[in-house]
């Protein structure tokens, strides 16, 4: 038996029945001598069965056949007992010790082993003529039954006392024992089962992880057997346990053992968020294949879980993510990749790239077997064009060339699928249907169309026709837009072609709606609104005409207003494709004067902001103008809104990086201390997390990029200050952004503080070396002067001593 110390030997002793039990194993042994040689059996295979589980089966096979002959004998009370009094012997056995661990798996195996044996086998009703041989073995195999369950109930009771033990060691040895065997549980008495509940119920709230452990998995093998009206349902604790335990493995293992249903399936798959890597994991290689088919799930779910598995941080996580989805997902679709897309809602979906990513990627096979015949161009849906061009990105990517030209359409082809599937953006209002598809079609194939090579000097010009004519059009979406303009520039010969091009698609789409009544400069719309009432006001008209011309005004203003920003809309995706010095190209310039400048100063909200944003745009081109207009960014962040410090914040930290610390100095009306005043004012802003987002951000870039420095360290304290403040608890965004900023901050400051440490002991050295030359020279020269003196002692005594002898 496994060696205890006295300690825990007194400790094990708590349980009075458990020793009561021992003294009467004791007295029967003196008594009956046939008992005895029993229970030396008994103890000696209860002490091979701790050398090796593999014997296991063997010494379960003899213990059964001890037990059925003690059955037999009517010595029953006698080997429970015994088994019992053999039981306690490792209940105070800590779990790091194997003999206690082999000890518990024997006597689980055991219980599973005798519950086989005495199960009444099931019987083939064709056999009506029995004679007695099956009759003594029917009644043998009723008797087995008998026996094993009241063995099983008898060991129930007797484990159940040392449930509430206060020896923690006890308490989870016994509930480690009653999980086990409480799957080999039949019918037994429901005091019994009831007791067996509630033990469960009061040990998952243990103060040890451990036994609480042991309860959830004792608790998940009851479920299904909770009454209506239970206080507290195994399915609700099991859930508390998922949700709120400090431990990673009594989650894992809640989440792996609770019945999977409409009420726990949400509950599993928010795991997939669990701070515990393998609980993550356990999501995706054990969750989702127990449930089947994702089809189950419902879309928003199928995002959720696609989208946190994709984006996990440990790689063991998102590659389980990517096995389900490339696998499992893809073969409950039978191999149909189009069904696939179609159950992730692609029109929708933020995950369905990523995800179609991963899938190449997993499966070449499915790469090398995707055809792209021409009818699928001619009858586009969403989940083909999306297809097509995930599997176009994915083949310039990987640098499949051969493979996209071969799949791929050619470019004469693409411009005429390009035209015709923008035929929607002519069509009135009224006969408007389907314009989300349709629009998200044309989308995917002018991303397609940036993917292609335009060496076809025919292809070219056709998508060059057709990009110009579909950037003219009112109705083209932003996103369409800013695709439009990157293939144009990649159609365009020259950067000057490009920006003369767009200067006259602007002037086209803004001379569309020149009338009359309107300016041509930016004045507000609501202006117009008001000059127009104002005039109607005045005229002998009606009210209803009034009313009427009131109306019409308001819409040729608004009207006014969507031309104005799709004009700069245009503008803004134009000098995002640029380069070049903004002074050198005439277009720029007349566009810098003719349509930034104006919507800058225009009463219109969004008219100015974007106008704004572009004319930080040509700030990165143009040095003086940087100058000129830096005043400006400052000045909107202290009277803008949130949107618009964020936009000033974002763009004086480009023009910094873009042009250097050139920018700060008093001429230009801006120094240092004023960036890293704005900064510390945008910080203290509690109430605008955004704002708070973007000076962290800002002031990150200019002190790694040595714009800024901080040699006393008080901004990176007041960043840590930041981090450490309750009121940022809920910005989830700025603690992600301060918790990857703050230790790259602190590295650099470290680097930079070492490097000048380094470079002054360099000085150091190098002045001490001047110093010892100067004193070595010195040296030198005193030793000359000692050794002229002493030719010239030697001399005026050679003189003497001829002058003497004379």
């Amino acid at each position: 038996m496994p060696r205890t110390s006295r300690r825990a030997q007194a400790e094990a002793m708590e349980l009075s029945p458990l020793k009561q039990r021992d003294a009467n194993v004791a007295t029967q042994s003196a008594i009956d001598p046939e008992f005895a040689n029993y229970a030396n059996t008994i103890a000696h295979i209860f002490q091979d069965v701790q050398k090796s589980t593999t014997s296991h089966k063997k010494h379960g096979i003899r213990l059964w056949s001890i037990h059925k002959q003690a059955y037999e004998k009517d010595m029953k009370t006698s080997f429970d007992k015994k088994f019992c009094a053999m039981l306690n012997q490792i209940l105070p056995v800590k779990k790091s010790e194997p003999a206690g661990e082999k000890v518990a798996k024997f006597v689980t195996h055991y219980v599973e082993y005798i519950a086989t044996q005495g199960a009444p086998k099931a019987q083939d009703n064709e056999d009506v003529d029995m004679d007695i041989d099956m009759d003594i073995d029917e009644e043998d195999e009723s008797s087995e039954h008998f026996m094993a369950h009241s063995f099983i109930e008898m060991l129930f009771a007797h484990l159940l006392q040392g449930v509430d033990a206060k020896n923690k060691a006890v308490r989870f040895r016994v509930c480690q024992l009653l999980a086990s065997i409480v799957v080999h549980l039949g019918e037994i008495d429901d005091d019994l089962f009831q007791e067996l509940r509630a033990a469960f119920v009061r040990r998952i709230h243990d103060k040890e992880s451990t036994i609480r452990l042991q309860a959830v998995l004792g608790l998940a093998r009851l479920q299904g057997t909770d009454d209506e009206d239970e206080p507290e349902p195994i399915t609700e604790l099991l859930l508390n346990a998922l949700q709120n335990d400090s431990k990673a493995d009594i989650r894992r293992a809640a989440l792996l053992n609770i019945e999977k249903n409409n009420v726990t399936i949400p509950y599993s798959l928010e795991r997939a968020r669990d701070m515990d890597a393998a609980t993550r994991r356990s999501v995706y290689t054990r969750i989702l294949p127990e449930i089947g088919d994702f089809r189950l799930l419902s879309i928003g779910m199928r995002e959720k879980i696609l989208s946190w598995g994709l984006n996990d941080r440990d790689a063991s996580v998102k590659n389980a993510s990517v096995r389900v989805f490339a696998h499992g997902w893809l073969e409950n679709t039978g191999n149909d990749v189009l069904e696939l897309l179609e159950r992730l809602d692609v029109l929708n979906s933020s995950v369905a790239e990523d995800a179609m990513k991963a899938l190449f990627s997993q499966r070449k096979d499915v790469v090398n077997s995707l055809e792209f015949p021409p009818m699928l161009w001619e009858n586009l849906t969403a989940e083909t064009v999306f297809l097509a061009r995930t599997f176009a990105a994915y083949c310039r990517e990987e640098k499949l060339d051969d493979l996209f030209e071969e799949r791929m359409p050619e470019v004469t082809k693409l411009g005429f699928y390009l035209q015709a599937y923008s035929k929607f953006l002519d069509r009135e209002e009224s006969e408007e249907e389907s314009s989300v598809e349709e629009d998200f079609t044309l989308e995917q194939l002018l991303a397609i169309a940036s993917l292609m090579d335009f060496s076809d000097e025919i292809g070219r010009r056709k998508v060059f026709d057709v990009i110009r004519m579909l950037l003219a059009k009112e109705k083209l979406s932003d996103s369409a837009t800013e695709l439009s303009v990157v293939v144009l520039r990649k159609v365009s010969l020259t950067e000057r072609e490009f920006c003369e091009v767009i200067g006259e698609i602007i002037s086209d789409v803004h001379d569309s709606v020149a009338d009359d009544e309107f300016d041509d400069s930016f004045h507000s719309a609501l202006s117009d609104v008001e000059s127009v009432t104002g005039s109607s006001r005045r005229s002998s008209k009606t009210r209803s005409s009034i009313a009427s011309n009131g109306s019409d005004a308001k819409d040729k203003a608004i009207h006014e207003l969507m031309i104005n920003m799709k004009c700069l809309k245009l503008a803004q995706c134009m000098l995002e494709n640029v380069g070049c010095r903004l002074k050198s190209n005439m277009a720029l310039t007349s566009l810098l004067d003719q349509l930034i400048v104006p919507a800058v100063r225009s009463h219109e909200a969004p008219i100015r902001e974007r106008g704004l944003h572009c004319l930080g745009l040509c700030c990165l081109l143009d040095k003086d103008l940087s100058l000129e207009n830096t005043v400006l960014f400052m000045h909107c962040f202290n009277k803008g809104h949130e949107a618009l410090q964020v936009e000033a914040i974002h763009i004086i930290c480009d023009i910094l990086v873009s042009h250097g610390g050139s920018i700060l100095s008093v001429n230009s009306g801006i120094d240092t201390e004023m960036i890293v005043k704005m900064h510390t004012r945008a910080l203290d802003l509690g109430t605008a997390g955004d704002v708070q987002v973007a000076a962290v951000q800002s002031l990150s870039k200019l002190l790694l990029a040595g714009i800024l420095t901080d040699p006393e360290g008080m901004l990176l304290e007041r960043l840590t200050t930041l981090y450490d403040d309750e009121g940022t608890m809920g910005n989830s965004s700025l603690r992600q952004t301060l918790s990857y900023c703050l230790p790259v901050l602190n590295e650099h400051m470290n680097e930079i503080k070492a490097a000048e440490e380094k470079e002054a002991a360099e000085e150091t050295a190098k002045e001490e070396d001047d110093v010892e030359v100067s004193v070595q020279v010195e040296k030198e020269d005193a030793l000359d002067s000692d050794e002229g003196e002493e030719v010239d002692m030697s001399r005026a005594e050679s003189v003497m001593s001829v002058l003497t002898e004379v």
